[in-house]
């Protein structure tokens, strides 16, 4: 399903500057999956640690993680919403 209804980004995406990009002011937390084809694990990690995430885990899980491992992916989200929360209340 998802091979069918997932678009492709404009083209015009790729010639985007960003001057400040939201990462460098924000906190972060990352998932890497290891089994990804699609973006290598290792820049993953890169990624993640360029950003500075308060967090990084690591699930088996292909480049469709939401889909495969819905649990995980979602107490990491909770956990950063809980986080930001308790910062800004």
């Amino acid at each position: 399903v998802l091979g069918v209804v997932q678009k492709a980004p404009l083209a015009s995406t790729f010639g985007d500057s960003v001057s400040d990009p939201a990462w460098r002011h924000k906190p972060s937390w990352y998932q890497i999956s290891s089994a990804d084809r699609m973006i290598s694990p290792v820049n993953q990690e890169r990624m993640a640690a360029r950003l500075g995430a308060r967090k990084v885990i690591t699930l088996d899980a292909s480049h469709a993680s939401l889909a495969s491992r819905p649990a995980e992916v979602a107490a990491l989200i909770l956990e950063a919403a809980a986080a930001i929360t308790t910062v800004a209340g």
